[in-house]
């Protein structure tokens, strides 16, 4: 087990008290901010479950959940539209307030979608796609970080209403399975936001 103490200044009289207390307590971690903790927290499963070391591994196209249920040829026709990516490890990829220009399909690494405040909305994976809400959305609303390096294929809007108009029913998958992502995105934060609340 790790402690944390977190929710003080270490200038304060109370943080100067505890780390006369906590001195002698090994492995203690301190954050001011909550947010920092959390985060590093998250930081420790991930390298703990090897996360930054499994998100080497490499996803093909039609892995991603965004395209369900789309053919080869559907596919391949996404994939000629797109243009591969690549990014060094700490490297911001989109900008909040940005202009929603393009959607991301993760081919390998791993990346971080954060506020601009730092906070981690989430961590994604080979096979996950990221800045999807372009399609409803004209500015971004959170940073994505390379956590790693990463390749991907960016498609950009333009492109992807080309592929809409010459596939029409993958067109409407793929908006069936926007729909079914973000349903599953909010059962999830409904259920942190029960979790914090009981407590």
């Amino acid at each position: 087990m790790t402690p944390i103490l977190t929710g003080f200044e270490t200038s304060s009289a109370l943080g100067q008290a505890i780390a006369a207390w906590s001195g002698e307590v090994r492995k203690l971690h301190r954050f001011e901010l909550l947010d920092d903790a959390i985060e590093w927290a998250e930081d420790q499963v991930i390298y703990r479950y090897g996360g930054f070391v499994t998100s080497m591994n490499a996803a093909d196209l039609s892995q991603q959940a965004l395209l369900t249920d789309l053919s080869e040829v559907e596919v391949g026709a996404l994939a000629k539209l797109s243009m591969r990516r690549t990014f060094h490890m700490g490297e911001r990829i989109i900008r909040t307030g940005e202009a929603a220009l393009s959607i991301f399909f993760l081919l390998s690494g791993m990346v971080s979608v954060k506020l601009p405040s730092g906070v981690r909305l989430a961590s994604l994976g080979a096979g996950m796609e990221f800045g999807e809400m372009a399609i409803n959305e004209r500015i971004r609303s959170a940073d994505v970080w390379a956590d790693s390096a990463v390749e991907c294929l960016e498609l950009p809007l333009a492109e992807f209403a080309t592929f809409r108009s010459r596939h029409p029913e993958a067109g409407h998958k793929i908006m069936a399975n926007l729909a079914r992502l973000l349903a599953r995105r909010l059962i999830l934060a409904n259920a942190k936001v029960e979790l914090l609340s009981a407590g």
